[in-house]
């Protein structure tokens, strides 16, 4: 598995960062909003104009966007529409060539962006603490529906909380080191600290993915970036990771 580090700064375009998902002109692209464009929140049922201005800033219908509302949990969806998701809550969606964008929020939680080259498939899913191996679900999934080997994914874990950040009960670090190995969690200063990135990447070298490239960055740490943590939970800044195919301007600033 070959692993690449990039810097949010390296891939920051004015309020949001954007990359590709692979190197091949065809390749979707990540989206990720930043703090200063507002809360991305998505529920059922309640428009949220920040959310589709950002979109429609971009390029993008939103009558296009795919989402549910989120449940910090390992569920993957394969939808073939929006038809599909009314009322559904899960934390990973993963489409085929086509129309739709796939999208979760975060705020602290890990961002991945995931991608079958061959079959084209590709999707968004959310991770944080309780729903980390979400990652392993989803190429489960992909193996299942497109015949996809672990050696033919990559993935793209998203900036999240640090361990520098993220302290826990003693309790939730030792389950966490227990399934994902001692790298996940450690006892630092005196405190228990998960390391978001470091499971994510353990889960990644067990299966055996083509490639991980991990955006360096503390959702708590950095202002640009929402974060429960640090904003508390009555107003902290939802933002919203996207993968979308045909991006408009896709090379422009």
């Amino acid at each position: 598995m070959t692993c690449t580090e990039l810097s949010l700064d390296s891939v920051r375009s004015g309020g949001f960062a954007r990359f590709p998902l692979g190197a091949d002109p065809g390749a979707p692209w990540a989206l990720l909003s930043l703090r200063p464009l507002g809360s991305m929140r998505f529920l059922h049922d309640r428009p949220n104009p920040l959310r589709e201005d950002f979109f429609r800033d971009r390029g993008i219908d939103p009558g296009r966007v795919l989402a549910v509302e989120l449940v910090h949990s390992r569920t993957v969806l394969f939808p073939k529409g929006p038809a599909e998701l009314r009322g559904i809550r899960a934390d990973g969606l993963i489409v085929e060539p086509g129309p739709w964008v796939p999208t979760v929020t975060v705020a602290d939680c890990m961002p991945i962006w995931i991608r079958h080259a061959p079959s084209g498939a590709y999707g968004i899913l959310h991770s944080g603490w309780q729903g980390t191996g979400i990652l392993a679900a989803a190429v489960r999934g992909l193996e299942e529906r497109f015949g996809a080997r672990p050696s033919e994914i990559d993935a793209f874990l998203g900036p999240a909380i640090g361990p520098c950040c993220y302290r826990v009960p003693e309790d939730r670090a030792r389950g966490f080191r227990a399934e994902f190995g001692p790298e996940a969690a450690r006892l630092e200063d005196g405190a228990w600290r998960l390391d978001l990135g470091a499971a994510n990447l353990g889960i990644a070298r067990s299966l055996g993915l083509r490639s991980v490239t991990r955006i360096s960055g503390c959702t708590s740490c950095d202002g640009d970036l929402g974060s429960f943590r640090r904003e508390g939970p009555e107003l902290f800044t939802r933002m919203v990771a996207a993968a979308v195919c045909g991006l408009p301007g896709r090379d422009a600033a």
